[in-house]
């Protein structure tokens, strides 16, 4: 009777040695491409520049570990869960009836950070424009506004932000930039505000924004952390102009913003 244990036991001795070596070879060789794709997704994310975290492979591989943590449907209002609202973000901030957003949205990139617009930026004239218009908020409410380099884009963007002698703790806000209502990526015009619940909710369901991936999730985002679509025309800066006010007035607890 064949000895069918013997066979593979002597064969087994005899080629291990090639065995663990084929072994190597193939695990080798499925890192290839795997390694590849890191490179090409890493270059993406690189190409999107700088944006709060660094600019480098260790931040690619902390957006890519937050990544897994990030809001499924940040376009859908059902992720807009807020455990704790307040009386203040019931209240709406918007100057009257927001408008629907003429066309689809815009393509966003997949990484949590940097949160970027990848379709409908604005031009440079547009931009400029929406730059202006946000530094205007700041010099006509200058008791309470002023314009400072953005902490949450790492310096690289303006931000509206609270005076440093009206802010008040008691109000929710980022963490890392307290002061931060809401600031412009340059390069392309689009936006991260926070506002209230009722104004996010708003905000998403016309159209003009999204959640960033780790609204409510991490780096002490909150839920009504959003994106604002780039502007396309002149129209379209004057909508997000009243976006911007309407983050400041929720930043400033109510208090009037012209």
């Amino acid at each position: 009777m064949f000895d069918i244990v013997g066979a593979v036991s002597t064969y087994v001795s005899k080629y291990r040695p090639y065995v663990v070596q084929n072994r190597m070879f193939l695990a080798a060789l499925l890192l290839v491409p795997i390694a590849r794709e890191v490179y090409v997704d890493y270059c993406a994310w690189f190409a999107l520049g700088p944006g709060g975290i660094p600019h480098n492979f260790v931040g690619y591989v902390t957006q890519w570990l937050l990544s897994w943590i990030a809001v499924k449907d940040p376009r859908s209002i059902t992720s807009l869960y807020f455990p704790n609202r307040t009386d203040l973000d019931k209240e709406g901030f918007l100057e009257g009836d927001l408008p629907e957003r003429e066309g689809t949205r815009p393509k966003v990139a997949t990484y949590v950070a940097p949160h970027r617009q990848l379709t409908d930026k604005s031009t440079a004239e547009v931009e400029k424009s929406l730059d202006s218009a946000v530094r205007k908020i700041a010099e006509d409410n200058d008791s309470n506004l002023e314009i400072k380099p953005s902490v949450l884009e790492g310096g690289s963007s303006p931000a509206l932000s609270i005076l440093e002698s009206v802010y008040t703790e008691s109000h929710l806000h980022v963490p890392r930039a307290p002061r931060e209502v809401f600031h412009i990526h340059a390069a392309e015009g689009s936006a991260h505000g926070v506002f209230s619940w009722t104004d996010a909710v708003m905000i998403i369901e016309k159209g003009w924004g999204e959640m960033h991936g780790l609204s409510g999730q991490a780096l002490g985002l909150p839920h009504s952390y959003l994106m604002i679509y780039a502007p396309r025309n002149s129209e379209e800066v004057k909508v997000v102009s009243i976006l911007a006010r309407a983050a400041a007035r929720y930043g400033l607890e109510g208090k009037s913003v012209s």
